[in-house]
């Protein structure tokens, strides 16, 4: 008889003990997003992707880069940022979505990439970079204090937090010219950025 005391004790104690490790497994591990903090001219990373932003650029109107005739400029009731980077996957061939890399202003307005432009995502692979420009159409008063936010979006399942890339921009209301011509995508050397 008191042996059936001691298993089913045991019993009890272990589904105890099970109980207790996953509520703190519940309320320790990392879930949710985090962010990559980075800054112009370097290499951010936001699993799978990693991000290099060259430089930033803002006009009153911008113009596709071409073979062969230009054509008219695009004007804006605001004020167009024009992105310069690079990006490369970790793992497979991937286009991120052109809604998850956006412009944030420091009030918590988000301005997406336009698509009043050809400007707009590319494929890039595992360590191929590939160059271009972005053109997103934002808001004159948020312009010195924009940040680049790419959230790649990839669902991870299990308790590991997803990343995300923040990169401050470095803008004032002076910078501004009339008109800026977007670059066409290019794939870049090795070891180029």
């Amino acid at each position: 008889m008191r042996r059936r005391w001691v298993i089913a004790g045991l019993a009890v104690v272990a589904v105890a003990l099970g109980v207790l490790t996953n509520i703190a497994d519940a309320r320790l591990l990392p879930f949710g997003p985090t962010a990559n903090t980075g800054q112009i001219g370097e290499d951010v990373s936001a699993h799978p992707f990693t991000l290099h932003v060259s430089g930033v650029d803002a006009a009153t109107s911008v113009v596709q880069c071409c073979r062969f005739e230009p054509p008219p400029p695009t004007e804006t009731d605001g004020v167009w940022v024009v992105v310069h980077l690079s990006y490369a996957t970790t793992d497979k061939p991937r286009v991120p979505s052109g809604s998850r890399l956006v412009l944030r202003s420091g009030d918590g307005r988000e301005f997406p990439v336009s698509n009043r432009t050809f400007s707009s995502t590319w494929l890039a692979g595992p360590d191929v970079w590939i160059r271009g420009d972005l053109a997103f159409e934002v808001a004159p008063d948020a312009l010195e204090d924009l940040t680049l936010v790419f959230d790649p979006g990839i669902q991870i399942y299990g308790p590991m937090p997803t990343q995300y890339a923040r990169i401050p921009l470095d803008l004032e209301a002076g910078d501004v010219v009339d008109v800026l011509e977007i670059a066409e995508q290019e794939t870049l050397a090795v070891g180029d950025r």
